[in-house]
């Protein structure tokens, strides 16, 4: 039971059902559903206190996340590209790239503009940033045939790491840029 100041909290039913849902939710999704999971699902039913409810959340969690294996090495677990970020836009990125870290990918590499790279990198070290996008801003002063070097250069860098990659994401913050939209019109993956 919750309660605070002396007083029931009358609220302790609804947050332990709500925990309890999100506990089998986990269970059920993450690893599947067994009978040792309904055993793992009964013990959180039985349950009444909230602190004790938290520390068997986090047991379940244990018991469902797989252990580190010795012989994997890093990169096994996932590696993720986003492709996006320009200078008015760092935030969105960094929240792609770092989600994936979260969730369990091992790599996770940013390809933003030059302007978004050192923000974007002071957020996380964690983060492999690549500034290889230009802005239309940049490039102003070239004429359509120098953009389209361009466009092919920025294009063969990706290439370049394409093939090292599980997923690919395309647009957090990358912006309305004309040139960045045209450039990746032309991904092919």
């Amino acid at each position: 039971m919750f309660v605070k100041h002396g007083m029931n909290s009358g609220f302790s039913s609804l947050a332990s059902s709500a925990v309890l849902r999100r506990q089998q939710f986990l269970i059920r999704s993450l690893k599947g559903y067994s009978v040792s999971d309904k055993i793992r699902m009964e013990a959180v039913k039985c349950l009444s206190g909230g602190a004790s409810l938290e520390a068997n959340a986090e047991s379940v969690l244990r018991a469902i996340t797989p252990s580190l294996d010795p012989t994997r090495h890093k990169g096994q677990a996932g590696k993720i590209a986003v492709i996006g970020g320009c200078r008015e836009y760092t935030g969105a990125p960094y929240f792609a790239a770092i989600s994936a870290l979260k969730i369990g990918a091992d790599l996770s590499h940013v390809f933003c503009t030059e302007g978004a790279a050192t923000v974007i990198k002071s957020y996380s070290p964690e983060l492999i940033v690549h500034p290889i996008l230009e802005e239309s801003y940049n490039i102003s002063g070239v004429n359509d045939e120098g953009k389209r070097d361009i466009s092919k250069k920025i294009l063969s860098e990706f290439d370049k790491w394409m093939e090292r990659f599980d997923c690919l994401v395309v647009g957090p913050g990358l912006g309305r840029d004309p040139f960045l939209l045209v450039c990746f019109s032309h991904l092919r993956y």
